[in-house]
């Protein structure tokens, strides 16, 4: 037997139970916090992925907007999506994450990457997830100053009930 499948297998089991753990759920095993909070993620990218907001990170048109499922939207290449995560699951993963720095005043934990992503979660049960594909080739500003700006739209999504 392989061993690495193994001990794999058994990590996973442990972040899923970590996860269940510390989430607020209902009888019925649904999040009663954040499972709520994730709806507002498919209309996220009209509220905040204005054009001015849009232009500020794109260097071409963004073009329509888009909502994906209840939980997640696009405009043009900037993606939103809004789960039920914990920050005492998340904080352990960024040590197994290549190429994460830490952003502070977002959330309670969050993280940029040189791929034009940012992952940030609050409290037990909210995780806001945004991305940018195809960048740096599709942005104006790249690195540190586009998580910062990514963070902000995160920040106003925590805001919300």
């Amino acid at each position: 037997m392989n061993t690495r499948i193994l001990l794999n297998g058994i990590t996973a089991a442990c972040i899923a139970g970590a996860i269940g753990a510390y989430a607020p759920v209902s009888a019925n095993g649904v999040s009663t916090n954040g499972q709520s909070w994730t709806a507002n993620g498919g209309s996220a990218c009209e509220k905040y992925l204005t054009p001015d907001v849009v232009s500020e990170i794109l260097s071409t048109s963004a073009g329509p907007t888009a909502r994906l499922d209840a939980t997640s939207c696009h405009t043009g290449s900037i993606y939103i999506h809004l789960k039920v995560a914990d920050i005492d699951v998340f904080r352990p993963e960024l040590k197994m994450i290549a190429g994460t720095h830490l952003i502070a005043g977002v959330g309670d934990g969050a993280y940029w990457n040189e791929a034009g992503a940012l992952s940030a979660v609050k409290g037990h049960d909210r995780g806001c997830d945004i991305s940018v594909v195809g960048a740096p080739y599709v942005t104006k500003i790249r690195d540190e100053a586009l998580g910062q700006k990514l963070g902000e739209i995160c920040k106003k999504l925590f805001s919300l009930p």
